[in-house]
């Protein structure tokens, strides 16, 4: 028999559910990059008083402290006693699933001049066309000066988008099978139309985009291949609903939980333990790189620790002696889409963050199988909080799974668990989520680094 958990907005004063989300929708529509959110983090961790760790010779016990890796990754803790007793972790990713420009970007055809794009993460192709897209990210001209990019969100900005056949001629297209409707090559973004007209030669648009490019920012086509650029939907987040119970919006997956352990962090009424709030790069492609939960960083950050407060530890015994929570988010039954999800194992919009036991994909293949034990733990934690939660999978074994940073963490020494905010239509350009799995999600990883 499936264990009954209560609907949130039931149990909870709804005005406070719906003061929480008023934040977030800020944080969401600010946030639409790694690098933004890496930005934003940093400012709310200094303002809280807390200090660049590599700019100290030693750490004092209650001193808060952050780590800006490389503009793509942020952590940020505060130690108040023996390192070796381990640290209470809460760890989200920042990517997002999105269209990458190719490093050498702009072509000229039938008039038109366009970006070529490469997808980044698990996307469903056909979602990204006929939609206003804008520009983000970062270049660095030949003379090394840096250039931050944003277009397309200004009140004032033009838009770009993905063209689509019509109807009318789509019939071949139609015939196909999803995933090939809209190939990866015809991700091409439109940028321009009037061509540059240079005495004798053949007028050309691409020129016109490169003169215009030169003449606004100085930059020269060369300069593409030094950046690192996004296409991305221009949907700023809503309320959705009648009752604007639910956010939709773009990048929900994962800075729904990243916001939600920002506030829980800075709330945490108990700072008596080592805490630590870890924010990675590169979920969505596998947490590799250097900015990834697959990389070194976190045991760099460990070293910096021990020897900055002149602890007798090495990484691996305070790893070993850690706990923590793998902040991401999963996915809710949708009525429309019947079948797809263990009923008696799946997750409920508007009945918590969901807790996983194991991530992974048919058989578990590289998932993180959380111990009986520690789910104990947690859920006693969770239970003495008064956080409503709940339990699930993502979807049925022979169908569903999908890899969180929970498994790399736990090859640390770590005990982790995944537990995050329900989404619906994740991995799309508007994803969906409840407020009050919102505010529980923020009571539920507060209530961890509490008790």
């Amino acid at each position: 028999m499936e264990l009954i958990r209560k609907n949130i907005w039931s149990e909870i004063d709804n005005g406070k559910i719906l003061d929480f989300a008023i934040d977030y929708k800020k944080f969401l529509a600010k946030g639409i990059t790694e690098r933004a959110v890496v930005s934003m983090l940093e400012a709310e961790a200094k303002d809280k008083g807390f200090v660049d760790i590599t700019s100290l010779d030693s750490l004092k016990l209650g001193q808060g402290f952050y780590l800006n890796h490389r503009s793509k990754s942020f952590f940020m803790g505060v130690v108040n006693e023996e390192l070796r007793l381990g640290l209470k972790l809460l760890g989200a990713h920042i990517d997002s699933p999105r269209l990458d420009l190719k490093q050498q970007p702009i072509y000229e055809e039938e008039g038109m001049a366009l970006f070529k794009t490469h997808y980044y993460g698990g996307i469903k192709k056909y979602q990204w066309v006929t939609m206003p897209l804008c520009l983000e990210g970062v270049i660095y001209r030949k003379d090394g000066s840096r250039l931050e990019i944003s277009i397309g969100r200004g009140e004032n900005d033009p838009v770009f988008t993905i063209t689509d056949l019509l109807p009318h001629l789509a019939a071949d297209q139609m015939d196909k099978k999803a995933g090939k409707v809209i190939e990866g090559e015809k991700l091409n973004v439109l940028i321009g139309s009037i061509p540059l007209v240079e005495g004798k030669k053949d007028p050309s648009v691409k020129k016109g985009i490169l003169t215009y490019l030169n003449k606004e920012y100085g930059l020269i086509e060369e300069d593409f291949l030094r950046a690192e650029l996004e296409i991305l939907p221009n949907l700023p987040p809503k309320d959705v609903g009648f009752d604007r119970s639910m956010i939709g919006g773009y990048g929900q997956d994962d800075r729904i939980c990243a916001y939600s352990i920002m506030k829980g962090f800075f709330d945490c009424e108990n700072k008596n333990r080592n805490l630590l709030a870890c924010f990675f790069d590169k979920e969505e492609i596998g947490s590799n790189g250097d900015t990834g939960a697959q990389s070194r960083v976190l045991e760099y950050l460990l070293e910096m620790l021990i020897a900055k407060t002149g602890m007798k530890a090495t990484s691996l015994e305070v790893f070993f002696k850690s706990k923590g929570l793998s902040a991401d988010v999963s996915a809710v039954e949708d009525p429309s889409y019947e079948g797809v999800f263990d009923k008696y194992n799946r997750g409920r919009l508007g009945f918590g963050p969901i807790v996983s036991k194991y991530s992974g994909s048919r058989g578990k293949y590289d998932a993180n199988d959380t111990s009986a034990e520690f789910l104990a733990y947690v859920m006693g934690v969770l239970d003495k909080s008064k956080v409503m939660y709940q339990f699930g999978e993502l979807g049925k074994v022979d169908l569903g799974g999908g890899g969180t940073i929970a498994s790399y963490l736990s090859q640390l020494g770590i005990e982790i668990v995944d537990m995050g905010t329900g989404l619906l239509s994740m991995h799309s350009p508007f994803e969906v989520a409840s407020k009050a799995d919102l505010y529980m999600t923020y009571l539920a990883y507060k209530g961890f680094l509490e008790n």
